[in-house]
């Protein structure tokens, strides 16, 4: 039998001592880390109810004039005068541009001068023809000879036509010199100056555009277009501006535009490129703030509010599966519920399917909890930013 020697035994008992105590150093750190047990994660909850709605849909539009046209000289000739500066609001009838006048003018002098050699030739041709008449009634005309006098005078006559035809002409091309607004409206900016020469083969002189009431265009997919259908009775075969949906517009500075407008035209096909059918509503633009050209947003309301479940923006998530609220059970449980949104209505979305009232969702503290934890859902007092 071997002895250790005395340190050697004192040393290993000194080590013994100290795991020892490490050992129970920690055991009692532990116990005192894990403490009670955390409480619930606080989180704001809103109920799922029913609202009074008007469903409503948003479009991109674009205003345009009910009428609209280029004007282009109808003869030829230098242009005399502007009668009016570029950008100016006119009546119908008003005068706006005068091409030199002359030539017309002796124009319409010769066709008068023609139509009454015209005139008299088939005068004097009418008295051969009853003179001869008389002649071959009696016995001292041939008929032959009779009837070459007769081709005169009608030969005459188609003169007098042809001459009154050239008057009508003339007269014609000495009215196109003045250049008058076909409605009212505002003129654009002219394309020639004074003393150039226009026509019917060059360019338009200015375009004229009507100011009020306006059109606005714009499209609906073929689903939309279903729906407002089933829901709202619009069809091409029977619009009625008086029972149609009201039209409101977003102008492009993001501004509500304070009159309503109205359907007043529905395309009888869909475009097969863009899937879409054609919409016009009218405005009357009393104010003329719709400009022609502009881009605004279409606003169609449903005529009558119906009863929809609403969901608060802020409890709405989307993964790849689509859109989702986290619920909380009866037993304050969260659960995931994948929803259908129908549209927007201010801070909150109608929803279609995978809620139903009573529902509590969470709006706020979504970033604290996961489907399946216990959470304390706290009623929210007020609409919940989006968290």
């Amino acid at each position: 039998m071997t002895f250790l020697p005395f340190s050697s035994i004192s040393r290993s008992l000194s080590l013994v001592a100290v795991a020892t105590a490490f050992v129970a150093g920690c055991s009692d750190d532990a116990q005192k880390s894990s403490g009670p047990v955390a409480p619930p994660p606080s989180v704001s909850v809103a109920k799922i109810v029913t609202e009074d709605i008007r469903q409503s849909a948003r479009f991109v539009g674009q205003v345009a004039a009910i009428d609209q046209v280029d004007l282009v000289a109808r003869v030829k000739g230098f242009l005399e005068k502007k009668e009016v500066p570029d950008g100016s609001v006119v009546k119908q009838g008003d005068l706006l541009f005068t091409i030199e006048k002359a030539q017309y003018e002796a124009a319409l002098a010769k066709a008068k001068a023609d139509l009454a050699s015209a005139q008299a030739d088939a005068a004097l041709k009418s008295a051969n023809e009853k003179r001869d008449r008389d002649l071959r009634d009696k016995g001292h005309l041939s008929e032959a000879a009779y009837e070459a006098t007769l081709a005169q005078k009608q030969q005459a006559e188609a003169s007098v036509e042809a001459a009154q035809a050239a008057l009508q002409d003339a007269q014609l091309n000495l009215s196109y010199t003045d250049v008058s607004a076909p409605f009212d409206g505002q003129l654009g900016k002219t394309t020639y100056s004074v003393g150039e020469v226009v026509g019917p083969s060059t360019s338009a002189l200015a375009s004229l555009i009507s100011l009020a009431p306006v059109y606005v265009n714009f499209s609906v997919s073929e689903a939309q277009y279903l729906n407002a259908v089933k829901n709202h009775g619009l069809s091409p075969a029977d619009i009625n501006p008086e029972e149609s949906p009201d039209l409101s517009l977003v102008l492009p500075n993001g501004e509500s535009y304070g009159e309503k407008g109205k359907i007043v035209f529905i395309d009888n096909q869909v475009d097969i490129a863009t899937g879409t059918l054609s919409f016009r509503g009218q405005f009357d633009n009393k104010d003329i703030r719709l400009i022609a050209g502009t881009y605004v947003t279409v606003v169609l309301e449903a005529p009558k509010s119906e009863t929809a479940l609403i969901v608060p923006q802020a409890a709405i998530q989307r993964d790849q599966e689509g859109a989702f609220a986290l619920a909380v059970t009866a037993d304050k449980k969260v659960e995931q519920r994948y929803v259908e949104l129908g549209q927007q209505v201010e801070t909150n979305f109608v929803v279609t399917k995978g809620l139903k009232e009573g529902d509590e969702v969470i709006v706020e503290g979504l970033q604290k909890v996961r489907p399946g934890v216990e959470v304390n859902p706290v009623l929210a007092s007020k609409p919940a930013e989006q968290s």
